[in-house]
């Protein structure tokens, strides 16, 4: 079953009356269904996007008229039962108070605050994406809200815990141990950077496997499966969101799933999701985990098909998490660590979804050794050059094993020097974001304001050069 432009309407349409619970809200006999308070609406590529209204007016006769903050007046005719329904199409993008009233009676009047038109994101994956932290964030912004369609599938106020399962439809992604989130801090900086509301819909469930979110294609709708539940929710809010941000890959490692298995299983689920509803998944790179109870191999396999799949299929590069110390654990609980993950997720989305000028993680493309003690990479730094100072977790080896090194010194604007305790017997390999070698350690970072780490390799050939 593939759904092309024509049927995804129909789906949205049928949806959008099973799914969403209505939140009436009424004032001098004019009560409305759509839009609630804190609703956000797509914005399309222009930044615009289309607010849908609709409602039931009594106790008054004629038509009413609609507007969105203080724009012009547009009337509507009533249906015989008095309900009314009206688009008002292609609105910049923006937050404001939307007021029907009776065109004849104009006191006779409703209004609802904080509808927006923005970004819509959904979030996927498992625990990391629900949030499990025991602090509570919240988010900030001088006058937009941002918002949450949450798992009792109504609008509101965007606060933690993001996930919460109280009034849950979809049984399927319950988590009752939601906490603390990222999400209120990407909201945070994602309005200061676009200032333009946001709005988050929590799809995610711990523990699950990749295996878990793949579409079926007997039922893709079904309430049942986590990619039906999200498919649902996406049509509730209006079947058009910017980004599926897909948080996921710990549960998997644990469980030993190959590295082709896991990328093949990662491009199906974003070509899926490209095709269903016409958006990329962003997708980050598993952090750091338990080394008694997680295999470095199936950590690194999860990790390295991750980084493989970005660019490919619908798949938009997430945010690089290996060098974050979570002391030996796999959440992120503390608020250091939920800061500094917000921002690159932030940094993931500007750069790979809205297109904004953004750094991007230094890659490496070259090493070399001198036969003596000196190993030189060299990387990407073509438009942002690396932030000097010594750092660490290069890990480099020989067939003998790892080979001792004095110190690694980043020197701008591409290169780390590394200096070997004494001359090695090649052929050398240097490795970073292996295993918990890199968690917690200074590791080469891009000199912007967003410090973004390098992209992880493992057993990168060194090249010998001689005199």
């Amino acid at each position: 079953m593939r759904w092309g432009c024509a049927a995804r309407v129909t789906i949205v349409a049928l949806l959008a009356g099973l799914c969403v619970v209505p939140a009436a809200w009424a004032g001098g006999g004019v009560t409305l269904t759509s839009p609630r308070p804190c609703e956000v609406f797509q914005r399309d590529a222009a930044g615009r996007g289309d607010i849908v209204v609709a409602g039931r007016g009594t106790g008054f006769v004629g038509p009413v008229q609609v507007r969105w903050g203080l724009g012009r007046w547009h009337t509507v005719p009533r249906r015989g039962d008095g309900s009314f329904s009206a688009v008002l199409a292609q609105r910049a993008a923006g937050q404001k108070t939307l007021t029907v009233r009776s065109a004849l009676s104009p006191a006779r009047a409703a209004r609802v605050s904080f509808v927006g038109v923005g970004d819509i994101f959904v979030i996927a994956g498992q625990s990391n994406a629900v949030g499990l932290s025991d602090t509570l964030f919240k988010y900030q912004n001088p006058t937009l809200r941002a918002a949450l369609f949450g798992n009792d599938y109504h609008w509101g106020d965007l606060r933690d815990p993001t996930d919460s399962a109280r009034g849950q439809v979809d049984r399927v992604s319950a988590d009752m141990a939601a906490g603390g989130s990222v999400w209120p801090g990407v909201a945070t900086a994602l309005m200061a950077a676009e200032h333009v509301p946001v709005a988050f819909v929590p799809c995610a469930r711990g523990g699950t496997m990749i295996a878990a979110w793949q579409r079926l294609a007997a039922d893709p709708l079904s309430s049942g499966t986590l990619y039906g539940s999200m498919a649902r929710r996406i049509a509730a809010v209006g079947g058009r969101v910017r980004a599926v941000l897909f948080w996921q890959g710990e549960a998997d490692a644990r469980h030993d799933t190959p590295g082709v298995a896991y990328e093949a299983a990662l491009r199906q689920l974003a070509e899926d999701v490209r095709r269903d509803f016409g958006c990329p998944v962003v997708v980050a790179q598993m952090g750091d985990y338990c080394a008694e109870k997680w295999s470095g191999a199936s950590v690194m396999a999860v990790r390295l098909a991750q980084q493989d799949a970005w660019g490919q299929h619908g798949v938009v590069a997430g945010p690089v998490l290996y060098d974050i110390d979570l002391g030996d654990k796999v959440h992120f609980v503390a608020p250091a660590a939920i800061g500094t993950a917000a921002g690159r997720w932030t940094a993931s989305i500007l750069k790979g979804v809205l297109k904004r000028r953004v750094a991007r993680p230094p890659q490496l493309m070259s090493a070399f050794y001198d036969g003596d003690r000196i190993i030189t990479l060299r990387f990407d730094a073509a438009a942002v050059p690396l932030r000097s100072g010594p750092i660490g977790g290069i890990v480099v080896e020989s067939p003998a094993g790892p080979v001792q090194s004095e110190g690694e010194l980043v020197i701008p604007p591409d290169r780390v020097l590394i200096t070997l305790a004494a001359p090695a017997v090649g052929p050398l390999t240097v490795s970073l974001g292996s295993g918990r070698t890199a968690a917690g350690v200074a590791v080469p970072v891009e000199d912007s304001s967003w410090l973004l780490p390098s992209l992880m390799f493992v057993s990168h050939p060194v090249t010998l050069v001689t005199p």
